[in-house]
């Protein structure tokens, strides 16, 4: 078996070929005030990767950068333009998509920067007023093949002679719609911080009504402060749809041909969120969902309350089991290490209609049909992205070819811990410094054995196996090879580097060490990330990477999750969750 699993062609994080749909998406400095909203960005732009969209992302400079860097040129040119003024305006933006990467790259999430001298968008006129004319898309388009993700500055051009330039107030909007009308893009969707076009400010009046679809021309006389003019004249010229909409959200206003009627908007209270384990990933998404307005923290359950962490609880600590379900909640998410609790608490909240995400791949493997029921009973969703490849959306992958035609095949690196401590060996790592290793990183728990065994993965690949084939989990054979004292001695002893890879087809499913020649294409990237190939019976192959260790990692591929429950949830509060357990 050869994978073709690469960083540099179709990989990051979900299928990124060629007719993979385009996304424009800008945000601008109302939605990244600060650089604390980073990950907040970074986690929406997972959100449309893991659908299996390409996507530019065109970013602002932070709130007020700006008007700091113009007030330094003034202090130093006086009151006289300077043509050299949008090289130092423009680094508002470029430290933006510098930092925007490094949060990309903390979750998994694979992407390159393309500079305005890249990019190549031409623009004519004043300097610091410019107007695209053409964009030179040579390199934008073949990062975009490589990553699958591209960020880009913006408000910045290249004038006539090599020159930066600057689009004029609000020419970030007008940056990602002219990308995205010259590379015809499917959406161009600009990030506010108001759920779409309303027809007065919804700050101001409580009566405000939001527009499904609005015109052009009447978003150029309504939404003239949200919008640039400028791009809404362009866009209508081009007959290109935009799309404005606050993040988290999936239901934007469309501004294109035509006008609809406007739509009350009822307000809605945060989902509560009740989190079952406080380690490494449970501390990890209560920093996450630190500036999410749509979740609120209800409950945490700990092993041990008295223990140092690094993030402080928001609620107090519970190590009572019947305490925490007794606490109101619309989803539970577990993050447990003992499964046993895990398996209990899954079980008494679905038949309640209390949702359930999940990150343990081991409950969810050894009792999907029974949780599956349960949830069918209440009414709620139990959903697992974390629970196989981290940030790597290998089971939404492989849904999405399993839609488009026979799957032959999935097969993939699954096991960051197994994969980190292999490429330590390599590096001439003694067995113990490479575990130890492996758990000071947080990438190993301290009782490693389901991992070291091939248990961990032989649960992943179960599961990937129900979204191919709808094989029942629990009763797939999965033959595997551990990484024992054996197994470390021969790949020590060969002098190379090995990985362990987990596959899956109709006659079976196997989790075995293979050395790294052996394997077409590995990516490049840390030992921990996950990758996975699906194979359908026409030969085409659909292909993710994402981090599969680490609580940022996997805590972002719960919050992804837990957005697809919003869209669900009435409202009004669900009955309160009560049992004796």
């Amino acid at each position: 078996m050869k994978l073709s699993i690469t960083k540099q062609a179709e990989c990051s994080p979900a299928a990124s070929s060629a007719t993979a749909p385009l996304y424009v998406l800008k945000f601008g400095s109302s939605v990244l005030r600060t650089a604390a909203d980073l990950p907040i960005v970074a986690g929406e732009i997972y959100r449309q990767r893991r659908a299996g969209r390409r996507i530019v992302a065109v970013v602002s400079a932070l709130a007020g950068d700006t008007d700091r860097l113009l007030a330094q040129a003034a202090g130093v040119t006086g009151p006289v333009d300077c043509a050299g003024i949008p090289d130092l305006v423009s680094l508002g933006e470029e430290r933006t998509a510098a930092l925007l990467r490094l949060a990309c790259d903390r979750i998994g999430l694979p992407a390159e920067i393309c500079r305005p001298e890249e990019l190549r968008l031409r623009t004519t006129g004043d300097a610091l007023s410019a107007h695209p004319s053409h964009l030179e898309a040579e390199a934008l388009t073949a990062k975009l093949a490589a990553t699958g993700l591209v960020i880009v500055p913006g408000f910045v051009g290249i004038g006539d002679a090599g020159e930066r330039t600057l689009l004029g107030r609000g020419g970030s909007d007008f940056s990602a719609i002219f990308i995205g009308g010259e590379l015809e893009a499917e959406c161009v969707r600009l990030y506010k911080d108001v759920d779409g076009v309303f027809d007065s400010d919804p700050a101001r009046h409580a009566d405000a009504r939001r527009f499904a679809e609005i015109s052009w021309d009447d978003a150029l006389r309504i939404a003239r402060p949200l919008i640039q003019p400028q791009s809404v004249e362009y866009a209508a010229a081009k007959g290109l749809p935009i799309e404005v909409v606050a993040i988290g959200s999936d239901r934007p206003t469309r501004v294109a041909a035509s006008t609809g009627a406007t739509e009350e908007v009822e307000p809605s209270r945060p989902l509560r969120v009740s989190i079952a384990g406080f380690g490494t990933v449970g501390q990890a998404l209560v920093q996450r969902l630190g500036n999410e307005p749509r979740f609120e923290i209800a409950a945490i359950l700990a092993r041990d309350p008295h223990r140092a962490r690094a993030v402080p609880a928001p609620v107090p600590l519970t190590t009572d089991l019947h305490a925490f379900l007794d606490t109101p909640t619309d989803i539970i998410v577990d993050v447990l290490s003992c499964e046993e609790t895990g398996a209990l608490l899954c079980g008494a909240a679905l038949p309640e209609g209390v949702h359930i995400v999940s990150a343990s791949k081991r409950v969810i493997s050894a009792g999907h049909a029974m949780l599956a029921a349960a949830a069918a009973k209440g009414g709620a969703k139990l959903l697992y992205s974390a629970a196989v490849g981290g940030a790597a959306p290998v089971l939404e992958t492989v849904a999405r070819a399993r839609a488009l035609g026979q799957v032959r095949e999935v097969a993939g690196v699954l096991n960051g811990t197994v994969n980190f401590i292999l490429d330590h060996l390599a590096q001439g790592l003694a067995f113990d410094a490479a575990l130890d290793a492996a758990r000071a990183a947080g990438f190993a728990e301290e009782d490693s054995t389901a991992d070291l065994s091939g248990a961990d993965a032989a649960a992943k690949i179960r599961l990937v196996a129900h979204q191919a084939f709808g094989i029942d989990p629990q009763a797939l054979d999965v033959a595997t090879e551990p990484l024992d004292a054996e197994a470390v001695a021969r790949i020590v002893a060969s002098g190379e580097r090995w990985v362990q890879i987990a596959s899956v087809d109709p006659d079976g499913a196997r989790v075995s060490l293979q050395p790294a020649r052996a394997i077409e294409g590995l990516p490049t990237t840390p030992s921990e990330w996950n990758a996975a190939v699906v194979t359908l019976e026409d030969g085409r192959r659909f292909h993710c990477l994402g981090r599969g260790a680490g609580g940022a990692a996997t805590a972002e591929a719960i919050v992804a999750d837990l957005f697809e429950i919003v869209p669900a949830s009435a409202a009004s509060s669900p009955q309160a969750l009560a049992l004796a357990c």
